[in-house]
């Protein structure tokens, strides 16, 4: 787990940089919310990841079903904050669903690999 935690941080820090780098760039760009898109993806992901692997350990039977439900909650998690902001700043929606898609891709490639790298590494703790 903490090794999962080192990598999180670090691609926590990449995404909050490449926001801010966007601030520097190009700032007609950029929105307050990207840092905290950020953010709220290195939360959730880490949230997400933390249930899923306890139940991993715990039972492997239960990972399928606690996989399928912590994913389906991040889902229609996403799905209000996405919903919230258009209703709150229509205005800005094009560019905060273009910053909500790329970090949504990023720690969703992220996330996949370090899930698979544990199942994997738990499976041969199981045959040994």
């Amino acid at each position: 787990m903490k090794r999962y935690i080192i990598a999180l941080s670090i691609l926590a820090a990449v995404t909050l940089l490449a926001t801010l780098s966007v601030h520097w760039a190009a700032p007609d760009h950029f929105l307050r919310a990207m840092p905290m898109l950020a953010v709220y993806f290195t939360i959730v992901t880490g949230l997400q990841h933390l249930v899923v692997v306890r139940n991993l350990y715990r039972s492997p039977r239960r990972f399928v079903s606690t996989f399928l439900a912590t994913t389906v909650g991040t889902l229609f998690l996403h799905l209000a904050l996405l919903v919230f902001y258009f209703v709150s700043h229509p205005h800005q929606a094009k560019l905060f669903a273009a910053a909500f898609a790329v970090l949504f891709a990023l720690f969703l490639i992220f996330e996949t690999t370090a899930l698979v790298i544990t199942v994997r590494r738990e499976k041969d703790k199981r045959r040994r």
